[in-house]
């Protein structure tokens, strides 16, 4: 029987095939962020939700590109760096460790580490909640969770101006491979997938703007996401008609303005009970 289909964003033959074979199109994606005003350094907030971590382990959980396991360990932690993707980990510069794995099956023993970070990383996983219980069994009893996720708000401009574009086409908006954004899970699921595993957990919301004066960085995002390579598939480029609109809104206000929102997310305190050795 075939497996079912799952949503290509959650599904892992597509993450390591196409959307992450490299960090090409992650990089697209990280460079719009360099027009964020007021800049957030969310490298730099991790690290302080991190607290002190000279000489801990640290699990750096789908780590993508290696930004925040390079900020931890040059604040003296030994990071081990994990992703599904080897294309992923062979961009990630350094001597701290790296090995491929699935999230919600973690090559570590339980108990083993001080600090789990899982860095916009969950919504790409068919069952987040597997993958926190994994989190939860691998940190010692003091250890503590980082998470951080985007937020429904985040990028919402663009969004609606895509979805609109989808609408003209007749395609279909809820089809999540067809939306410029991972929205896989959603803020309040992620937040009582992490408290059915830890009883103190404490979040708060980083929230500024992208501020735009040429298309071409966003333009570039938009390339680079799976609702690019999915509707391009189906016959449809939206992305000159894109780049049109955002253009429009510049010659109209002299900007087109973004909101970004990030959660980010600590969990410490595990639920032992649900933790199984």
């Amino acid at each position: 029987m075939p497996e079912p289909r799952h949503a290509r964003r959650v599904d892992h033959h597509y993450l390591t095939d196409h959307a992450y074979v490299d960090s090409s199109r992650l990089g697209a994606r990280i460079a719009i962020y360099d027009y964020q005003s007021p800049k957030i350094d969310l490298e730099d907030e991790v690290r302080i939700a991190c607290g002190p971590v000279q000489g801990l382990r640290v699990l750096d959980v789908g780590s993508g590109n290696g930004r925040h396991g390079r900020t931890l360990t040059h604040a003296g932690a030994h990071v081990l760096a994990t992703d599904l993707s080897k294309g992923m980990l062979d961009s990630v510069e350094g001597v701290w460790a790296r090995a491929q794995s699935d999230a919600e099956a973690l090559p570590v023993a339980t108990g083993s580490v001080d600090r789990v970070l899982a860095a916009h990383m969950l919504y790409h996983l068919r069952h987040p909640q597997r993958a926190i219980e994994e989190f939860a069994r691998v940190l010692n009893a003091d250890g503590r969770l980082i998470v951080t996720s985007n937020t429904e708000s985040h990028l919402i401009e663009a969004r609606l101006l895509w979805d609109e574009l989808l609408d003209n086409y007749g395609l279909d908006t809820a089809n999540s491979d067809l939306s410029l954004m991972n929205l896989e899970l959603p803020t309040d699921r992620l937040l009582a997938d992490v408290q059915q595993h830890f009883v103190d957990v404490d979040y708060h919301l980083l929230s500024s703007s992208i501020i735009l004066t040429e298309p071409a960085a966003l333009a570039n995002y938009a390339a680079s996401t799976t609702a690019a390579i999915t509707t391009n598939e189906l016959g449809y480029d939206l992305l000159p008609a894109f780049g049109e609109r955002i253009r429009e809104h510049i010659e109209c206000d002299g900007e087109y303005r973004l909101t970004t929102q990030v959660i980010l997310i600590t969990a410490t305190a595990k639920r032992t009970s649900i933790v199984s050795e």
